[in-house]
């Protein structure tokens, strides 16, 4: 989308606004069910900034826009936003007011403040109301206009729905209903509204294709004590899916009677997940119901994976990893011939491999694929064919993963490809060591994420460095790539990062480097929490290293490295080759053991 073209929507916008009497407008990357990744039905943000990040919010004035986005996005976000009027307000540094602050700032007495609530959640609204109070200004919370000018605008999809079985789940649909309910009784409690969609699909154990690289379905779901209604595109349903949603005692609605069914509810005393549902949600269901605020059980049952989870995770690490060493070694036959690679080229060839296995259902997440300066672009995503990449590049970072029926994958190496200075080993070697540091972690139970995070940031805060994310997110089974309620990172603002670390739990490892205008470094592992020990100081979990896929021993200064850290380069690369050796060839086997073996000797 060209600025121009910003430009004129943005004109086009505040027409509308003025004729509205509206004086500020934000909207949100998002859906109606509070999603990370959306269909491109629901890309309000996109359309009026051209920003394609998963997470920003747009704030619109009469005469000003700004759009919000954390330090993933900054430098994507300086590049698309040029040329536009908007202005880029990088969150989380110093000086940089948050969306509250700046709305507080611009509103005056009498001023409108206009969204959509279906794209924020409960809490927000709630948060936003309470600053137009303080400053006399009006909430419209329907302001639904704009979407008149989101033209052409996608259909919403409707894709069909398939049976996960209890070979991959290890726990029925019709278990956790009745976990779900127990929690209810307990909160005196006798509606569950879900809004969220990788509850919806955990809870009933189905999955679908209407977002790209999430394997979810658009839905909403109200759990009652003996039945349940799921709000769905009956085109999504087959006939085996709607009998085996009658077996659980499941009827189906259409997906858009969703509000109206909900605002018919009375006399009920229902739970829903304030941060997780939308506020047009709770205007529906008005002041004719009592509304109770916690987290969906169902987000905390979901991220300790189950005994047959766990197998088979660890199953589908092994996959990915046959797939990712079949891409390297090919991928480096071609470096070597000179042929003329492209990024794209890279994504491609990495998703040939992996489509290699039968239990592939699709990638997990739009392809890293980052060569010279793209890689201190930390959400980097190709367009067309990409950046080439050239003999002098020192690096190629690659963060991917694939969705199987035995699991999801998040795995990220920088693989060294031609000429690395002195100050890049340091640095790919400072990334090596960080995440070690919590690969090796032992933990005391109660543990959060925000007590982990250090052990890994350390390594860079020697040098004054750092990275503008967070060190690891929970990883969601052939749900969504990224899972809450935990996740590691020292910004104890956000309180996922206060959620303790359990067994079972599942979360990606990935500390980096960024050089801004250079190159960008990160080495991303998948781990397990499991039990260590128990004494008489309590109970002590560690890690389990799912991901087998080698370091480069070419970016590896060994001069910084402990004798410990060196045995767990050497015991983990030994491991892969014993993983994986069944999988090579002849000649697989060779190049494994010369490139990732022999150097470490």
């Amino acid at each position: 989308m060209s600025n121009t073209e910003v430009r004129m929507r943005l004109d086009a916008l505040r027409h509308l606004m003025m004729s509205e009497n509206v004086d500020i407008y934000i909207c949100t990357v998002g859906d109606h069910h509070g999603s990370e990744y959306v269909c491109d039905h629901f890309k309000v943000l996109e359309f009026f900034s051209g920003f394609t990040g998963s997470r920003a919010t747009l704030v619109i004035t009469l005469s000003e826009a700004f759009l919000f986005t954390d330090g993933r996005y900054f430098l994507e976000a300086e590049e698309v936003l040029k040329g536009t009027g908007i202005i880029l307000m990088r969150e989380g540094v110093k000086d940089v007011p948050t969306v509250n602050e700046l709305i507080a700032d611009k509103l005056q007495a009498g001023c409108a403040l206009a969204l959509d609530s279906r794209f924020f959640s409960i809490k927000t609204v709630k948060e936003l109301i309470e600053t137009c109070a303080v400053h006399d200004a009006r909430l419209l919370s329907r302001f639904t206009a704009p979407e008149a000018l989101f033209v052409p605008r996608a259909s919403l999809p409707e894709k069909k729905l398939f049976i996960l079985s209890e070979q991959y789940t290890g726990r029925s649909a019709t278990e956790k209903l009745e976990s779900i309910r127990a929690s209810m009784k307990e909160t005196g409690c006798d509606t569950h509204i879900i809004s969220s969609l990788t509850d919806i699909a955990y809870i009933l154990n189905l999955r679908g294709s209407d977002i790209a690289y999430n394997p979810l379905f658009l839905s909403y779901l109200i759990i009652n004590m003996n039945d349940a209604v799921l709000f769905v595109s009956d085109k999504s349903i087959t006939p085996e899916v709607s009998a085996y949603l009658s077996g659980l005692n499941v009827s189906v609605n259409a997906y858009d009677t969703f509000y109206s069914f909900a605002e018919r509810l009375t006399s009920r005393n229902i739970l829903l997940d304030e941060s997780r549902v939308n506020y047009a949600l709770f205007e529906a269901i008005g002041i004719k119901n009592e509304v109770f605020s916690k987290i969906n059980p169902s987000t905390v049952m979901k991220s300790i994976k189950t005994q047959t989870e766990q197998n088979n995770l660890r199953k589908a690490n092994i996959i990915d990893a046959v797939a990712f060493v079949r891409f390297m070694y090919e991928f480096e036959q071609k470096l070597v011939k000179g042929d003329v690679i492209c990024e794209n080229d890279c994504a491609e060839l990495l998703r040939e491999k992996r489509r290699m296995s039968e239990q592939y259902i699709c990638d997990s997440f739009a392809p890293i694929v980052a060569s010279g300066s793209n890689g201190a672009i930390v959400h980097y995503e190709h367009v067309g064919n990409g950046r080439t990449l050239e003999p002098t590049d020192a690096f190629l970072l690659m963060d991917t993963g694939g969705h199987y029926l035995l699991g999801t994958t998040d795995v990220t190496r920088t693989m060294v490809i031609g000429p690395v200075s002195d100050e890049q080993k340091r640095m790919y070697t400072r990334v090596l060591k960080a995440n070690i540091a919590i690969s090796q972690a032992v933990f005391k139970k109660g543990t959060t994420g925000s007590g982990l995070d250090i052990l890994a940031r350390r390594e860079l805060w020697k040098d004054g460095l750092d990275y503008r994310h967070g060190t690891g997110h929970g990883i969601g089974y052939l749900l969504s790539v990224h899972e809450g309620p935990f996740s590691l990172s020292h910004n104890t603002r956000i309180p996922s990062n206060l959620s303790p670390l359990e067994p079972g739990m599942l979360l990606s490892d990935e500390p980096g480097y960024y050089k801004d205008g250079s190159y960008g470094i990160r080495t991303e592992n998948d781990l397990l929490v499991v039990p260590f020990k128990e004494t008489a100081y309590g109970e002590f979990y560690s890690f389990e290293v799912l991901t087998l896929i080698p370091f480069d021993p070419k970016g590896i200064d060994f001069d910084m490295l402990g004798c410990d850290e060196l045995k767990c380069i050497r015991d983990y690369h030994d491991r892969i080759l014993k993983a994986l050796s069944p999988y090579m060839s002849d000649d697989e086997s060779a190049w494994f053991i010369a490139r990732f073996i022999s150097p470490l000797a």
